[in-house]
């Protein structure tokens, strides 16, 4: 790799370590912790799903969700439900307080991504979409056995 692609590499790695960081530390003033937004993004779509669910939707392993869940639970921001149809099955909802969370991290989330594009033209903007949509299709074609969701998926689900 050439050392202009590879400071291209190196900058996209930069920005979005310093975007997770920047948003990590703002929900963690809120007791949101990593992996949580797209639960709470989740479950205020769709009420009463199961941990399955969330973990099929979101690419994520049952166990991942389940621990979420339990501290999610556990903060009062969700809570479960037995099924009254089928006494295996568990819903989950959000809280009164799980709903205020996933506003909070909905406006952090949108604040974060104006400041982020803050300054760039229109043009500028349909560039970008183009290129880092071409280095998906370049990734996905590439690992198409580790590519977990595509890229028009996670946009569908707006997490």
């Amino acid at each position: 790799m050439d050392d202009r692609k590879k400071e291209l590499c190196d900058m996209l790695h930069s920005v979005n370590i310093g975007e997770r960081h920047i948003v990590d530390r703002l929900l963690e003033d809120k007791g949101i912790y990593f992996g949580q937004p797209p639960i709470l993004c989740y479950l205020s779509k769709n009420p009463n799903a199961t941990q399955k669910d969330i973990a099929d939707c979101l690419g994520i392993s049952p166990a991942s969700v389940a621990v979420s869940v339990k501290r999610m639970e556990k903060a009062g921001v969700i809570s479960r439900q037995t099924d009254k149809d089928d006494a295996r099955r568990n819903n989950l909802s959000l809280t009164q307080k799980g709903w205020e969370l996933e506003a909070f991290a909905r406006r952090t989330f949108s604040e974060v991504d104006n400041a982020k594009i803050s300054g760039f033209t229109e043009e500028e903007i349909q560039l970008m979409l183009s290129l880092i949509k071409k280095m998906n299709d370049n990734l996905s074609a590439a690992f198409p056995e580790k590519t977990k969701r595509s890229f028009k998926q996670k946009e569908e689900q707006d997490v």
